[in-house]
């Protein structure tokens, strides 16, 4: 059994797909080899990520993965492929393998999480 606290995980500070500015993000699982997953389960990682007000994430696209966030806190808009919504505290987005997305507009800071899981 392995169970992380979030205040007991390393904060990065990262720049978000070439995004403005740089958001702080916690890895709790990051390296799925180093937990002994080997893989065997498809996921990438798992982490809780802040983009403040006035930063961005950068318009991307994920070759291999799909990714999933569920937005703990905050208010901003993604888009992904070309269609935008506001999103806030309770929303579960996914973005599917392949498709492009990016975060902006973030008009109260923004706490979610992100959970990567890889499709090919």
């Amino acid at each position: 059994m392995l169970i992380i606290n979030e205040k007991d995980i390393q904060t990065e500070k990262f720049s978000a797909h070439g995004g403005i500015g740089l958001m702080d993000i916690k890895f709790a699982f990051k390296d799925y080899q180093h937990y002994g997953n080997k893989n065997d389960s498809k996921w990438n990682c798992f982490a809780v990520a802040e983009l403040p007000v006035g930063a961005t994430a950068g318009y991307h696209k994920h070759e291999d993965t799909d990714e999933i966030f569920y937005i703990v806190d905050g208010r901003a808009t993604i888009t992904i492929d070309g269609e935008s919504r506001e999103i806030k505290k309770g929303d579960v987005i996914l973005t599917r393998l392949g498709s492009s997305h990016g975060i902006t507009n973030v008009k109260k800071k923004l706490k979610f999480t992100v959970t990567e899981i890889f499709r090919k």
